[in-house]
């Protein structure tokens, strides 16, 4: 897939969001979690919530927030057989939809999604639901470059198993 021109993101186009956003899941389905990781600025944050909508991650709890160098390190434990938690790997399929433009912040298109995310493992299917929300900067290579992103799990008040594969 070619990369989306800067002019496509500047002006907001729902189609190029929407392509960035099936790439970013592509990347994540196929391992190639390299490539999936330059799609993130340097000052980016990941970030998923426990519990309620009304979260604040400097005083909740979270299943994940990190930034660009700990993300790196995951994609490093992963692709280097460290994370013995994906010992066989996880196969995935992530289905975005519902993708809308809601508005901008600080410079960056703020981006709405569902997504339902497959996972089997050792013989297992698990769904998970969530509302995904990126931060999205444009970027001469990519088109664009995510400067954050947040996962709300439909589920997150649930116990959870293994989310290592949660990327």
């Amino acid at each position: 897939m070619s990369a989306l021109t800067p002019e496509a993101a500047a002006t907001g186009d729902l189609a190029a969001v929407a392509a960035f956003l099936y790439r970013e899941a592509e990347l994540l389905d196929g391992y190639e979690l390299e490539a999936w990781l330059e799609l993130y600025a340097p000052d980016a944050t990941y970030w998923i919530p426990q519990g309620g909508r009304e979260t604040d991650p400097r005083f909740d709890v979270q299943l994940m927030l990190d930034d660009r160098r700990r993300l790196r390190e995951r994609v490093l434990r992963i692709n280097g057989g460290h994370a013995y938690s994906q010992d066989p790997r996880s196969s995935t399929v992530h289905l975005v939809g519902n993708v809308r433009i809601a508005g901008e912040e600080e410079g960056a298109l703020d981006v709405r999604s569902v997504q339902l995310i497959t996972e089997l493992r050792k013989g297992r299917q698990l769904l998970y639901s969530a509302h995904v929300r990126h931060l999205l900067v444009p970027d001469a290579a990519h088109g664009f470059l995510i400067r954050a992103k947040e996962i709300r799990l439909v589920n997150n008040e649930v116990p959870l198993g293994n989310l290592t594969f949660l990327l």
